[in-house]
């Protein structure tokens, strides 16, 4: 391979170092931090840009606070000194807003300093953990190769001992029956849910007998309790992932082994039932932080809506006194959730509705006004059509919690693009510290607002991406949304499949079979779902 001494301009989305071939193509380069020089060796050369990595680091930043080659697993800026990683963070928010959202410059003004973490380390109270060679591991970042799990330094402490007390288990009893381990608790309540991950082809019946033979062999539960005395096991569950899709997932069947499928957490003053499964926010002091930020707006508000709303956990954290909330989720189990975590608050004006966003109706709720709004979407943001139906709801007030500034930045250009709302303001607030991502709460008004802040109105004209074109998006669209969305290079031929799947007929076909039993490729089901949600997007499905 090439190598190349290069210095490092700045850092992209994803956290990598970013620099110039002297062919003039842009060059991705993990690990590495503005203003360092390297020496570089190319991995990969696309026709539009290259990927590399640092073999020898020539110059330092000032900013560097770990030894270049240090791997540290799940925290890709823990080179990064910390005052500098809240200020990337802003600056990945800005970026998104001005060159993928095309929000006018002047939006840079409303963009508050990212809120710091107050604790940056043991800090997350969810983690995934890898089975192999009887450790439990993390695995490599990019890679399926496992890496000491005492490495990362984001896990509550409790799940250091948990790990090492199963770990010992391992060396004195080994099993090849369990692949994955998942621990989630509470440092507020003092409990731990754990489940164990196997991917065993034998039939569920057959692998539940063996786990609980295994679990009563080795005595596993009760040494765990007592390697985490302080703490309670509310319950282990056992989840039998087999399929690539289950396991990327997380899906598959799950089963209670012993005590409860949930642990309880304190919120922002209200008590929540998280089960095994359910999504929940990672670091429970930033996400009130978070929380507080999304409530700024509703105040005023006799009816709080709360879209995509899980299991309920922002509405009833901000909910006032008098206010009415309806939350909608597209999933029936996290809709149950949210009931319970309704009844165990003594909340009795929240109503929670079981479908998805774009398809429910809010005018025949009949809602008392003024309505505020709270969305908090997945990393793939809004879906189109339920823009089209929030702006017809035309709430006082929006609060957008996103966790994926670069599709944030998509719907804001189309909420803001209708000309009916303005941005109030845009604050970054660091829930993961140590590693790229960041939380940003996104205030939207309807009216006149002071002189200070910025009316942002444009054309949807004015949006270069044909996404909001009322037409069906090209090949070259598609195979972009794909690569952006998740790194993944498709075919013409892998998406004409999907499009021939999901009954969008192709003119004449060329990219398509021209028999039943051609041996053609077929398009592997990571590409296929990064290509459906494509589609989705652009509305061709």
């Amino acid at each position: 391979m090439d190598t190349y001494t290069l210095t490092i301009d700045s850092l992209d989305n994803e956290g990598r170092g970013i620099s110039t071939l002297p062919n003039g193509k842009k060059i991705f380069i993990p690990g590495v931090l503005p203003g360092e020089e390297c020496l570089i060796e190319l991995t990969k050369e696309s026709s539009r840009y290259a990927e590399g990595v640092c073999t020898r680091l020539l110059t330092q930043s000032q900013h560097r606070i770990q030894p270049h080659g240090v791997i540290i697993p799940g925290c890709n800026l823990a080179h990064l000194s910390y005052d500098q990683q809240v200020k990337y963070k802003q600056n990945k928010v800005i970026n998104c807003l001005t060159r993928i959202g095309h929000l006018p410059q002047e939006i840079t003004s409303l963009v508050n300093d990212t809120v710091p973490s107050a604790i940056t380390s043991n800090y997350r109270n969810h983690m995934q953990y890898k089975i192999a060679h009887g450790k439990v591991s993390l695995t490599a970042e990019g890679s399926n190769t496992p890496v000491p799990a005492e490495l990362c330094p984001l896990e509550y402490s409790v799940f250091s001992d948990i790990r090492k007390t199963i770990d010992d288990i391992f060396d004195v009893a080994p099993t090849t029956l369990f692949s994955g381990l998942v621990l989630r608790g509470s440092e507020r309540t003092q409990e731990v849910l754990m489940e164990l991950v196997s991917d065993s082809e034998d039939t569920h019946e057959r692998i539940i007998n063996a786990t609980n033979n295994y679990l009563a062999a080795s005595s596993m539960v009760q040494k765990i309790k007592d390697a985490i005395s302080d703490y309670n096991l509310r319950g282990i569950t056992l989840r039998m992932s087999r399929s690539a899709v289950e396991k990327r997932t997380r899906g598959g069947k799950r089963v209670l082994i012993t005590g409860e499928d949930f642990y309880t957490e304190t919120l922002c003053g209200r008590t929540f039932k998280i089960k095994a499964g359910a999504f929940f926010q990672v670091n429970i002091p930033q996400a009130e932080v978070l929380y507080k930020l999304a409530s700024e707006s509703i105040a005023n508000a006799k009816t709080v809506c709360d879209i995509y709303c899980g299991t309920g956990s922002i509405g009833l954290s901000v909910l006032h006194e008098g206010q009415q909330l309806l939350g909608v989720e597209s999933v029936s189990e996290a809709v149950a959730s949210a009931k319970e975590n309704a009844a165990l608050s003594g909340v009795a004006n929240a109503k929670f509705i079981c479908k998805p966003a774009e398809k429910f109706n809010f005018q025949e709720e009949k809602l008392p006004t003024p309505i505020a709004a709270i969305v908090d979407p997945p990393r793939q943001g809004l879906d189109f059509a339920f823009v089209n139906h929030l702006l017809k709801l035309s709430p006082d007030s929006i609060s957008y919690v996103s966790c994926d500034p670069a599709t944030m930045a998509r719907d804001l250009a189309q909420i803001v693009g209708s000309g009916k709302y303005e941005i109030r303001s845009v604050t970054p607030v660091d829930m993961f510290p140590q590693t790229s991502h960041v939380e940003t709460v996104v205030q939207l008004s309807k009216g006149s607002v002071p002189s200070q802040d910025v009316k942002v109105k444009f054309s949807m004209e004015n949006v270069s991406s044909a996404k909001y074109v009322d037409k069906p998006a090209t090949y070259e669209q598609i195979k972009t949304y794909v690569k952006e969305h998740s790194g993944l290079n498709v075919s013409s031929l892998y998406i004409a499949q999907v499009k021939q799947k999901y009954g969008i007929i192709e003119r004449d076909c060329y990219n398509l079979p021209k028999s039943d039993d051609s041996r053609q490729p077929k398009c592997p089901e990571s590409k296929e779902k990064a290509i459906v949600e494509a589609l989705k997007y652009f509305k061709m499905i």
